[in-house]
């Protein structure tokens, strides 16, 4: 586990001053990439997880991931719109339940290179919205919202 906590705040640390995009990609490289490496540990790691102790060094090597995400999101040439933290979050939960999902296939290396590009699609997309969040969007969920109502007092 610190080997992968070792190896997102190093790629956050080379990432300092990059696009949302490039960071997105690097984060999930090296977060992906370190986890596959000994996908036996990994899948060992989850089990001992829900004991109390190991539930607790979980937190807080999750912490110590999600730090190292704000402060490399902080530094982006791209301003975020939406709260650092939240958005380390999101990524987090995400990186890890691909992660996750890798680690207990029986598929894991054929499957390594989609669910990265994948990954890194939702990642960059997320991260693409949360740079520009447009008031528009309350708009189009309002007529949207309103649409379904209409319908529901026809019927």
């Amino acid at each position: 586990m610190d080997e992968v906590a070792d190896a997102v705040e190093l790629v956050c640390k080379e990432q300092k001053g990059e696009t949302l995009r490039r960071m997105a990609t690097a984060l999930v490289t090296a977060y992906l990439q370190t986890k596959m490496r000994d996908a036996r540990t990994s899948v060992a790691l989850y089990s001992i997880s829900s004991d109390v102790d190991g539930a607790k060094i979980v937190q807080q090597i999750g912490t110590r991931m999600n730090k190292a995400i704000v402060r490399m999101l902080a530094t982006s040439c791209e301003p975020l719109m939406t709260d650092p933290q939240l958005v380390a979050s999101m990524l987090q939960g995400a990186m890890a339940g691909i992660g996750r999902r890798l680690v207990e296939s029986d598929a894991a290396g054929e499957q390594f290179d989609v669910f990265r590009e994948e990954l890194v699609f939702v990642a960059c997309a997320y991260l693409e919205a949360c740079s520009a969040r447009l008031p528009v969007q309350e708009d189009v969920i309002r007529k949207d919202a309103a649409k379904s109502l209409r319908r529901a007092a026809r019927a």
